[in-house]
């Protein structure tokens, strides 16, 4: 098989894996929020999912993960499995191979009902693998009728069950892989997750091996692919004004950053928030309430994460957005005076979001002065509201759960 390369790995305990979630992931998956500001339909909730052509075709770079992950959905590899007999001089003083292609993709499910369907939420992913041929060469290639059995992994972290369709795997001769072949297997998750988690999250790693039943001689005699880790909830909060569709469980891959871009172009329907978000990223002195030696979090440079905040969770949480939008207004209306909004026309924008947790009452809820800050400045009424949407219709296509981190950019 190919050389795979692995960074950061999914840990095989739950303690570790949940300590793992919110670090830095070599991968980034990103959004435009100028296709979810605009108004009018977005047509659907969930990303588009990976194809086994798409994946086909994808380049891996010299140093990339081991899985492209196209969306919190989606993932995917592609390579050769080769399996090699070493040259036996004087005899044979050639290395002989006979080889395969894999295409492997994974596709989590996002159960999507419409608002009054009252459903139980479902958990569910299936794994594509195709298989056709690969250079064959040498004096002894393995026979095309050695056995190789393909089998798709999934490890539960949590004591949950992770049912899989064919959990013996696939076999077949390697003439008949290297003729081509598609098999898919699903995955059907049940059982309670964390306790005390609103969301019920459980946590899964999940992996190809394949099992070569080869002569003497020859090898490998098993393979596996690293681990990639895939999540399922019962979350219900998610929801697309749009398309009065809410999600009723899920499941994703989440070694993997998500990112969502505001675009300060010209013409761009978001440029005043993303000029002030661009300022409080990169120059919060000048922001208000700002401060020398303060950090405003969000983007990659300052390596923190925003993370989202839910308030219709309550437990607090409503309290702390409730907070987060009175700072935020109270600062604007102190350093712009009551009639800030000048007649309606403006908001009071407010960077971080106060969806998110690093809010404009982070400090208060983190024992006073940190080193951490916000922004908040009247705006454009129209491109504020459209940014707001952006956000919340971001959340829903792209499964942001509470707690969950990422980042901010701007472009243009």
């Amino acid at each position: 098989m190919d050389t795979v390369r692995q960074t950061n790995p999914p840990p095989s305990t739950l303690a570790e894996r949940l300590r793992w979630e919110p670090t830095a992931k070599q991968e980034t998956y990103d959004a435009d929020a100028a296709k979810f500001a605009v108004s009018g339909p977005v047509p659907h909730i969930a990303v588009d999912p990976v194809t086994v052509d798409e994946c086909d075709h994808h380049k891996f770079p010299s140093g990339a993960p081991v899985w492209w992950h196209k969306n919190h959905y989606s993932t995917c590899w592609s390579g050769y499995d080769n399996l090699f007999k070493p040259a036996s001089c004087p005899i044979f003083c050639d290395d002989s191979i006979n080889s395969f292609r894999l295409v492997v993709i994974g596709v989590g499910d996002v159960n999507t009902v419409l608002n009054n369907d009252t459903s139980s939420p479902v958990r569910k992913a299936r794994f594509t693998v195709r298989t056709s041929t690969g250079p064959k060469s040498g004096p002894e290639p393995a026979p095309d009728s050695s056995l190789i059995r393909l089998r798709i992994n999934c490890v539960a972290l949590d004591g949950t069950t992770c049912q899989n369709s064919q959990s013996a795997g696939v076999t077949k001769t390697l003439g008949e892989i290297r003729a081509g072949f598609e098999t898919s297997f699903d995955l059907t998750v049940s059982g309670t997750g964390t306790p005390g988690d609103a969301d019920n999250k459980t946590y899964y790693n999940t992996s190809l091996t394949i099992t070569n039943t080869l002569p003497p001689g020859y090898e490998p005699p098993e393979v596996s692919l690293p681990n990639d880790a895939l999540r399922c909830d019962t979350s219900t909060y998610n929801y697309n004004l749009d398309t009065q569709r809410r999600d009723r469980g899920a499941c994703i891959f989440t070694d993997v950053d998500a990112v969502l871009h505001y675009s300060k172009a010209p013409g761009s329907p978001v440029k005043a928030v993303a000029d002030h978000i661009a300022l409080a990223q990169t120059h919060p002195e000048d922001t208000k309430p700002g401060g020398v030696g303060k950090t405003i979090p969000g983007s990659h440079a300052s390596g923190f994460k925003l993370s989202r905040l839910v308030p219709e969770l309550g437990v607090g949480r409503d309290d702390r957005y409730a907070a987060n939008r009175f700072i935020a207004q109270a600062n604007c209306i102190r350093f712009w005076g009551l009639d800030y909004t000048q007649g309606g026309k403006l908001d009071c924008d407010e960077y971080p979001f106060a969806s998110t947790y690093e809010g404009a009452a982070y400090n208060l809820w983190n024992g006073g002065n940190t080193a951490v800050s916000y922004s908040s400045m009247p705006l454009d009424k129209g491109e504020n509201r459209a940014a707001g949407r952006a956000l919340n219709v971001w959340y829903a296509t792209d499964h942001i759960l509470e707690k969950d981190g990422y980042y901010v950019d701007i472009d243009g």
